[in-house]
């Protein structure tokens, strides 16, 4: 029982004593406010006192998850509904995966490929390699000394005077051999005039050549040279790259080349680990035992992004309950301090908790409070926890303090003079004032430590102010001053989440 029920039952219990003892009248006179007391005695008993923090909160599941596809591709299966209770490994929902399989084996094969040009850095060139190398360097100077010597010949082409010498020659040559021919005919060695005729033709093709080189040469010797000397450049330069890879392949790989290959290597691993993830992303598999919260997704639909296809909560473990505690109560509420709990939608349950974590740190609240986030995790197997669910909003009040079996009096009771609490007890119809020694105060009664035994009466004091009226009863104004501020001894707040009561409790004792 809290504060506010303890204190209506004992205002209630007072109305019904002084209804009982015929002190209040219906009034008929003036109209004037009028002003009584009234006394009225409770017997001290054993009891129970607790003391309480309150707050408000929210049911939550020990877990609950979002659940979506990766990949791009079409949704064929859906399932589930929202509602359903699902088994851990339980297939959802599924996407197309040809295209996603297609991915993966594109993705694979660059990793291969990747991985096999690494490899061939890191073990170096081997001698086969090297020894083509050579040859293609071997080639690629023969081609540079033809084109050389080419380009030598046109220069000579292209120069008049050694044309016109290399005519001459061949004229001589030609006028020379017809002579010989003329010489060796007039012997009878047949033999003889046979080599002067082969001579003779030779020495005449030569001329031939010479002057159709000189014809030609007139026309585009400059041209000629032009055409030879590109010819060495690009021997050239085909051989200094032979030469190049070949020191090169000798040397071994750089280490750019290294670097290089081991990047492209970790993006193809990083290409294929995201084709594998799409191709596992394409089912949604249930993770735990649970109940499906909300199904976001159709077969035939595309997914957008990371939206969530299926939402579920754990039904495995215990229910739990996120508040906030006021910085002035923070102090009092530890971590394994008991809890009841009630719930709006389930009147008259109470479901016994305890706090499981309390933050270190204060949150700011925009009215300027501070609070700290506390959880609360209800403890599982008891009555009508069945009938619990995700969302239900709840009342937690935390057991801080607690007394079993103690005598305590109501807090109207006491009345403190000079730092001495003294209560007024009923010894045979005579008053006497007692000096007691207090103990634990849950806001509403007070553990009394001595001074009082049980079965004592002690006397409370109220007072009343009533407006006489024709056919009226009177009325109660203002609360009972007697009661050392019953009325108005409960402090309210607003905090993040709902309402709480500062320091709101409940107490059991003998006769309240």
């Amino acid at each position: 029982m809290n504060k506010v029920a303890k204190n209506v039952l004992i205002i209630c219990s007072c109305v019904v004593v002084i209804g009982a003892g015929g002190t209040y009248f219906v009034q008929k006179s003036s109209a004037k406010p009028k002003t009584e007391t009234a006394t009225i005695t409770y017997e001290v008993k054993k009891g129970n006192l607790s003391k309480t923090v309150t707050s408000s909160g929210n049911v939550e599941a020990s877990d609950s998850v979002n659940l979506s596809f990766s990949g791009k591709s079409k949704v064929t299966k859906v399932n589930v509904n929202a509602g359903d209770k699902v088994q851990k490994g339980q297939l959802l929902a599924e996407m197309d995966a040809t295209a996603l399989q297609n991915a993966l084996l594109s993705a694979q094969a660059n990793y291969d490929s990747a991985a096999a040009k690494l490899k061939s850095l890191e073990d170096g060139t081997d001698s086969s390699t090297i020894t083509d190398q050579k040859y293609q360097v071997s080639k690629a100077k023969s081609d540079l000394s033809s084109a050389e010597s080419d380009l030598t010949n046109a220069k000579k082409l292209a120069n008049p005077t050694y044309v016109q010498q290399q005519i001459d020659k061949a004229k001589t040559a030609v006028v020379n051999a017809q002579t010989k021919l003329d010489e060796v005919k007039q012997g009878t060695d047949q033999s003889q005039v046979l080599f002067a005729q082969v001579a003779l033709e030779n020495a005449q093709n030569a001329y031939k050549q010479a002057a159709s080189q000189q014809s030609s040469g007139q026309d585009s010797p400059q041209s000629s040279v032009t055409a030879a000397q590109s010819k060495v450049d690009n021997a050239k330069r085909t051989y200094d790259q032979a030469v190049e890879q070949l020191s090169k392949l000798q040397k071994g790989p750089e280490e750019s080349d290294l670097a290089m290959a081991k990047a492209n290597v970790a993006q193809a691993q990083a290409n294929l680990s995201d084709a594998k993830a799409n191709i596992e992303g394409a089912k949604i598999f249930a993770p735990y035992n649970g109940m499906i919260s909300a199904v976001n997704i159709k077969a035939g639909e595309y997914p957008t992004g990371d939206s969530t296809a299926v939402s579920m909560f754990s039904t495995e473990g215990s229910y739990k309950i996120s508040a906030s505690i006021d910085d002035t109560d923070i102090t009092d509420v530890k971590v394994g301090q008991e809890a009841n709990i009630t719930f709006d939608a389930l009147t008259g349950v109470t479901i016994k908790g305890k706090v499981t974590s309390k933050a270190v740190l204060g949150e700011i609240q925009s009215s300027g409070l501070v609070t700290f986030p506390v959880t609360v995790e209800i403890t599982p197997g008891q009555e009508n926890a069945d009938k619990l669910i995700p969302g239900l909003s709840a009342t937690i009040a935390v057991i801080t303090d607690g007394k079993k079996d103690v005598l305590s009096v109501p807090d109207a009771a006491i009345k403190s003079f000079g730092g001495r609490k003294i209560v007024m007890v009923d010894n045979n119809g005579t008053t006497e004032q007692k000096e007691i020694t207090t103990g634990l105060d849950d806001g509403a009664s007070t553990e009394v430590m001595s001074g009082l035994s049980e079965g004592d009466k002690v006397s409370i004091t109220m007072t009343t102010t009533s407006t006489n009226k024709s056919s009226s009863s009177s009325m109660m104004q203002g609360g009972f001053g007697g009661f050392g501020g019953i009325s108005g001894g409960r402090e309210q707040f607003n905090r993040s989440g709902g309402t709480g009561t500062r320091q709101s409790s409940t107490g059991t004792g003998g006769g309240r």
